[in-house]
This record gives C-alpha cells, sequence and structure tokens, in this order.
C-alpha cells in the first residue's frame, strides 16, 4: 500500500510522491533554546522520529532536518536577567535538548543545524528579497513586504487585513503594514552581533529555516513539519519568503497536535503555571525520570498526530503501567538485540489471525502514520497471546514486539528504563512524607502547636492521617488537587515562622530540612521567604 499522508497545505489526504525516487527530505522546526525543555518539545521529536522510522521501513531513504534556534530574543532576554553569556545558554539547552532525545530513541534526525552557523547565507538571502523589492529597511531593521505576497495566508486561512505584526515582532510606526515581520534586527547595546549591509544586528526568526533548510535540503524539497501553533506565523512567513526567493520550498506541509492538559490548551500565562508543583509535571527531565523515556515516547505516539495529546495527572502513569504488562508478557524476548524489518516482517509465514493483525498494523501506519490504530493492535495481539501457548504465542509474541520497534516501541532495555524510573510519584508524596516527620518529632518534643498545625494542614487539604502500631501514614482521600503541593508548603512555612517566633529553632530547622529534602528550596530574604521545587 503506498503511504498516504495528509497535507496541512492542501487540507487533504493524498499519497506521497516524492520529488526523488526513494528518498525523503523533511524539515522539522526545532527548539529556542533558552531554558529546560518541557512536554511540548518532545512532541514534535517522537511524532516525527515515528513517521521518519515509518518511512524507513517501507524502503525509503530519509534526510530529517531538525534546526537548533541558539540566537533570540528569548536568548538574549535570559541572559540579561542572569548575567550569563548567552551562548553559554544555548549551548546548555541545547546538551540538555539532546540527552532527552537519546534518552527517548529519537534517532533518525540526520542534521541539527544551529541558526549561528548559517547567518552569512541569511545575509545573502534577504539582499536578494531586498533586490527584488520585497523587503525594506526600517529603522530597527530589515522587514518583509508582505501585502506584495500574493497568496500570503494560504496555510493558516488567515487574511492580511485581519493581521497584526506576528510572534517575535513589536509593530512599530516605520513599518509600512502591522503584518510585516522581521528579517534581520539591528542591535541594541550589548547583545550579540554580526555584520550585515544594513548595520550589526542578528537575523529574525522565521528566515532561518527558510534558509537552513535549502542549503540542506535544496531549494524543493518533500516535507516540512512542527506543530499547529507554528502554522501562522512562523511557517505562513517562511512559505512567504522562499517563494518570494524563488524556491520551491515544500511540496507537503505536516503538523501534529498541541500537547493539552485535561483537555485545555496550557501557556506560559496561564495562572496554573504559577504554581511550582503544576509547573514541574510539564518538565522534560523530571517526566523521563519519574516514568521513564519508553513510557513518555508511547504516551505521545498513543494518539494520532494531528489531535492534541491530552495531558493529565493519571495519563502518564497509565501509559507506564500499560507498558510494564507488555513488557511482562514478552518476557526475554524484549531484550533480543536483532530487529527485523518490515521486508522481513511481512516475508513470515503466519497464521491467517497473525496476517490480519499484521495487515491491521501497516495499512494504519500507511493511512498518515496512524499509531493509535496500530498501537491499539498491539495490545489486542498482547490479549490473543495470553491464552495461547507454546509456538502459537512464540508467533504472536515475535510479531508483537517486531511490529512494536518499527516504530520505537519495544526496544531492548525499555523494561529496565521503565522499570527503574520513579514509581510516578511526585512532589505532593515527598513533602507528605517530609511533614509526617515533622509532626512526629514534634509531638516527641511536646511541641504540639506544631504537631497539631501538621495534622490540621492535612486534614484541612484532603489528607487523612492513619496513626498504627507501625507509624504513621498518610492518605488522599482522592486524586491530589491542582495546587496541593504549595498549599502544603505554604502552610508548613507559616508553622516554620510560628515555631521560630517561639524559640523553637529545632522545630523550625527540622521543617526547613524536611521540605529540603522532598526537594524544596526555602530562599529567606529581608523581604520574606519563598520557596521553590
Amino acid at each position: 500500500m503506498t503511504v498516504q499522508i495528509h497535507d496541512s497545505l492542501a487540507r487533504t489526504k493524498h499519497p506521497l510522491k516524492t520529488l526523488k525516487e526513494g528518498h525523503v527530505g523533511m524539515y522539522v522546526c526545532g527548539p529556542t533554546v533558552y531554558d529546560d525543555s518541557h512536554i511540548g518539545h518532545l512532541m514534535g521529536p517522537v511524532v516525527f522520529d515515528t513517521i521518519a522510522r515509518w518511512l524507513l521501513a517501507r524502503g525509503y531513504t530519509v534526510q530529517f532536518v531538525v534546526n537548533i534556534t541558539d540566537i533570540d530574543d528569548k536568548i538574549i532576554n535570559r541572559a540579561i536577567e542572569t548575567g550569563e553569556d548567552w551562548n553559554a545558554i544555548s549551548v546548555r539547552y541545547t546538551e540538555q535538548y539532546f540527552d532527552h532525545l537519546r534518552a527517548l530513541s529519537v534517532d533518525t534526525i540526520t542534521d541539527f543545524p544551529r541558526c549561528t552557523d548559517y547567518v552569512e547565507q541569511m545575509v545573502t538571502f534577504i539582499q536578494d528579497l531586498i533586490d527584488k523589492d520585497m523587503a525594506y529597511v526600517a529603522a530597527d531593521g530589515v522587514y518583509y513586504r508582505v501585502p506584495r505576497h500574493e497568496g500570503y495566508g494560504k496555510l493558516s486561512g488567515r487574511k492580511i487585513e485581519d493581521m497584526q505584526a506576528g510572534a517575535r515582532v513589536t509593530s512599530d510606526s516605520s513599518l509600512e503594514h502591522p503584518a510585516d515581520f522581521a528579517l534581520w534586527k539591528l542591535a541594541k547595546p550589548g547583545e550579540p552581533t554580526w555584520d550585515s549591509p544594513w548595520g550589526a544586528g542578528r537575523p529574525g526568526w522565521h528566515i532561518e529555516c527558510s534558509v537552513m533548510s535549502s542549503e540542506l535540503l535544496g531549494s524543493a524539497y518533500d516535507v516540512h513539519g512542527g506543530g499547529d501553533d507554528l502554522k501562522f506565523p512562523h511557517h505562513e512567513n517562511e512559505i512567504a519568503q522562499s517563494e518570494a526567493h524563488g524556491d520551491d520550498f515544500a511540496s507537503l506541509w505536516m503538523h501534529h497536535g498541541l500537547v493539552q492538559y485535561e483537555g485545555r490548551k496550557v501557556a506560559k500565562s496561564d495562572p496554573r503555571m504559577q504554581d511550582a508543583a503544576f509547573r514541574l509535571q510539564f518538565q522534560a527531565h523530571w517526566l523521563l525520570d519519574t516514568y521513564g523515556a519508553p513510557a513518555v515516547r508511547y504516551f505521545l505516539v498513543n494518539t494520532p498526530y494531528r489531535r492534541p495529546v491530552d495531558f493529565g495527572p493519571t495519563s502518564l502513569d497509565g501509559a507506564r503501567k500499560g507498558l510494564l504488562r507488555l513488557y511482562r508478557l514478552l518476557g526475554e524476548r524484549l531484550e533480543v538485540p536483532n530487529i527485523a524489518t518490515l521486508d522481513e516482517i511481512l516475508a513470515r509465514d503466519l497464521s491467517p489471525e497473525l496476517a490480519a493483525h499484521r495487515t491491521k498494523f501497516c495499512e494504519a501506519m500507511d493511512d498518515d502514520f496512524n499509531t493509535s490504530i496500530a498501537v491499539a493492535e498491539l495490545f489486542t495481539m498482547a490479549g490473543e497471546a495470553k491464552a495461547q501457548e507454546g509456538d502459537a504465542q512464540a508467533a504472536t509474541l515475535d510479531l508483537l514486539r517486531d511490529l512494536g520497534r518499527t516504530i520505537g516501541l519495544l526496544m531492548p532495555g525499555d523494561a529496565a528504563q521503565v522499570a527503574s524510573a520513579g514509581s510516578g510519584e511526585g512532589p505532593v508524596e515527598a513533602v507528605l512524607d517530609a511533614l509526617l516527620v515533622v509532626r512526629t518529632a514534634a509531638r516527641g518534643a511536646k511541641d504540639f502547636e506544631t504537631g497539631d498545625g501538621v495534622r490540621d494542614l492535612l486534614t484541612g487539604n484532603g489528607v487523612q492521617i492513619l496513626d498504627g502500631a507501625d507509624g504513621t501514614t498518610w492518605e488522599l482521600d482522592g486524586p491530589a488537587a491542582d495546587g496541593l503541593v504549595g498549599k502544603l508548603v505554604d502552610g508548613a512555612l507559616a508553622l516554620r515562622a510560628s515555631a521560630r517566633e517561639r524559640k523553637a529553632f529545632a522545630t523550625s530547622d527540622g521543617i526547613r530540612d524536611g521540605l529540603t529534602a522532598a526537594g524544596i528550596t526555602i530562599l529567606d530574604s529581608a523581604d520574606g521567604t519563598t520557596w521553590q521545587i
């Protein structure tokens, strides 16, 4: 069956027709490296790595490019805030990003171009747009003339008259039109700079992808991908400037859905992100450490890539438990190092029932990479294997494992990673454990004000205290509520302040030490006490 792909630009699904027979050139927008990676940064690489794996399995060669934006307003602002060199910031977070990709078995990416390595080519590209009267020099840089581009808005469906200046661009009176976007930004004092005919400065955000994709894949290539949030303005602007430059650019566009939290989009401006515990659960390092990278990968591919991925308190724990069930069923088969090719899998002489499973899996992946149906087929086979014995069970389990490996699941070593990861418990559990230690110590010291205060703090937040002959434990009345860590820590700090006023320094130090052991950093200053995870 021919691989069918939904084209975001054409808004339809059609067979993959590559520019070069048997070869796919694919460019996917990567991260701006100024802060810790979060789950949204993992989704694109996992989704498109899975797509690349299937294309490779189907016999294509794939050049897969992911850019690194290593100079940007956000990086510069972080350098100003912290006093750290901007390049040191970008290098550190780039390496962190690479570590996460290695853990997630994202290994099909062939090129990681950095923006700062292609500034000279960007200057040449921009000058060509100026020469064609598609760009102009303004007071603070060079801008693209959006109204002159015929067909602008064809990807996002937006109309020029409804637009304002795009993301990362501040509208200015020197612009000819509010939708015009920056190609080159003149430097402000203290900012990193590169030479250009228009003055020292740095490239705008959108220009880098047009230039780096054409430099590595050519002026025409097969697939450009990214998240839904990049359709406008980023991808729309890429199309405009590349077409004005004379490039055919990407033959088709693919966009993956975004991560939601319990059905709602979560942005950094979301009030809930002010809560450290709520914010922590989105951090890539915490997710990989807590659930194991294979579980995170499985969670991200268990939804068709074009749909939003619904992320909530129990979703990753459920993914982890589902994988562990498969691992237990596969047993030692999971550690077999030989990875069968799809051609080898298709050549197997199977029972009619197993052959039907193989067909359904392959048809799902050929149909716009429908990993949800493909993964469901793996679990259907797992259910049947439980009722089988001998050679029949062995054939089912071998097929299950080998099909899973074509999309980066059920790899050797995965079981150890998931088993050794945390149990899925987060800072709530650690803080509760610490508070029970504080209560026990306070009662032993006859500091009943603190002991009773801990009791009231916990019971007031839906936590039962269970005193028994073997010690004291706790139990939540239900799922941990949003913001519970914040309430517990704030309450503990209030008890600490009270203990210090009463000169019960052993108690106050015990609260501090307990919270510190739970991963909470307490920051005392003249303006009061704050904390962070």
